[in-house]
C-alpha cells in the first residue's frame, strides 16, 4: 500500500512540478527584467498564431485516434462546459450582490486555461497520446467558452445590448487554433501523411510551443494583482479550482470515462482560469481588477489542486 501512494507521489510531481516551475520561471525573470511586456506580448502572439497551432495539428494528425470512437469524450466535455457555465451564472447572485461583476466571476469561474496549461499537463502526463485527446478536447471545448464568455460579460455589463452573433462566430471560425484542429481532423479522416521536411519543421516549431508559452504566463502574473484579491476572487477561484474539477470528474467517471481520456479530461478542467479571459474584460469595459485577481490567484492555487487531483487518480488507478 505504502509503494503504491509512493508512486502516485511521484508521478504527480513528474507531471507537475515542471509546467508550474517553468511558470514561475517566467515570473522570476520578469521581476528581474530578463523579460518585458513587449517581449510577452510578441511571444504571446507568436505562440497564439504559429507555434501552438502547429503543435496542435502535429499532435492530431500523427496521433492516429479514432474518431469515431472519441465522439463520447466529445459530447461529454461539450455538455460539462455548457453545464457548468449555467449552474455557475445561476449561482452567481449569492457571490455578488454588484451585476457588473457577475459575468466577470462566471468566466473566471467556468473558463480554464486549455491551450497552455491545461495541454502542457496532458502532454506531460500522457505523452503523445495525452496531446492528441487535449488537442481534441480544446476543439470542443473553445468555441463554447468564446460564446458563453462573451453572452456573460455582455449580459452583465450591458444589459441593454445585444450580442452580434455574426461577428461572433467569424472570429471562431477564424481562430488559428480552431483552423488547424479541423484541418487536422480533416487531414486524420482523409490519410494525409506530411513530406518529412515539412513534417519536421512542424516540429521545431512545436516544441517551442510549452515553455515559452508558460514563460508567458508567468511573465504575465501580477503579484499586485494578489494582494488587492477580494472576497469575490477567493470564491470564484475556489469553485474554478476545487468545485469544478471535482464534479466534472466525478460525473466522467459516472459517464464511463477512464484511463488518459478521464486524466486528460480532468486536468483540462482543472486548468486555472484561462488568461485571455483578462484580455476579453478589458476590451468589453468591465472589472478588469477582478479578472487580473481571479487570473493570478488560480493560476498560484492550481499548482497545488492539480497535484492532489492527479495524485487521487492516480492513487486510485482511475487515470
Amino acid at each position: 500500500m505504502t509503494s503504491n501512494y509512493l508512486q502516485a507521489l511521484e508521478f504527480t510531481f513528474s507531471v507537475t512540478a515542471p509546467v508550474f516551475l517553468i511558470v514561475f520561471l517566467g515570473l522570476y525573470l520578469k521581476r528581474k527584467r530578463h523579460i518585458n511586456d513587449e517581449f510577452i506580448g510578441i511571444a504571446s502572439r507568436l505562440v497564439f498564431n504559429i507555434c501552438l497551432p502547429t503543435l496542435m495539428f502535429l499532435s492530431i494528425l500523427n496521433s492516429g485516434i479514432n474518431l469515431a470512437e472519441q465522439g463520447k469524450l466529445a459530447i461529454f466535455a461539450a455538455l460539462a462546459a455548457i453545464i457548468s457555465f449555467y449552474s455557475f451564472w445561476w449561482l452567481s447572485p449569492l457571490l455578488t450582490q454588484n451585476p457588473q461583476d457577475r459575468g466577470v466571476a462566471v468566466q473566471s469561474a467556468f473558463r480554464s486555461n486549455l491551450g497552455i496549461v491545461g495541454i502542457a499537463l496532458c502532454a506531460k502526463a500522457y505523452g503523445g497520446p495525452g496531446l492528441a485527446v487535449g488537442a481534441l478536447l480544446l476543439a470542443v471545448v473553445t468555441p463554447i467558452y468564446n460564446i458563453l464568455s462573451i453572452y456573460a460579460l455582455t449580459k452583465s455589463l450591458r444589459q441593454d445590448e445585444k450580442l452580434q452573433w455574426h461577428r461572433l462566430l467569424l472570429d471562431i471560425i477564424k481562430n488559428p487554433l480552431i483552423v488547424s484542429i479541423a484541418c487536422a481532423l480533416i487531414g486524420l479522416s482523409m490519410g494525409w501523411q506530411l513530406p518529412a521536411i515539412l513534417d519536421e519543421t512542424g516540429h521545431y516549431l512545436g516544441s517551442m510551443t510549452l515553455p515559452l508559452a508558460l514563460i508567458t504566463i508567468g511573465g504575465s502574473l501580477s503579484i499586485s494583482a494578489l494582494k488587492k484579491a477580494s472576497a469575490l476572487s477567493a470564491y470564484t477561484v475556489f469553485a474554478k479550482l476545487v468545485l469544478l474539477p471535482a464534479v466534472v470528474t466525478s460525473a466522467a467517471w459516472w459517464y464511463g470515462l477512464g484511463g488518459g481520456e478521464l486524466g486528460c479530461l480532468a486536468l483540462m478542467f482543472a486548468s486555472p482560469t484561462a488568461a485571455a479571459g483578462f484580455v476579453m474584460v478589458r476590451a468589453i469595459g468591465g472589472n478588469h481588477q477582478l479578472a487580473s485577481n481571479t487570473i493570478a490567484l488560480s493560476m498560484l492555487g492550481s499548482a497545488v489542486s492539480i497535484s492532489v487531483l492527479l495524485y487521487l487518480l492516480r492513487l486510485h488507478a482511475l487515470a
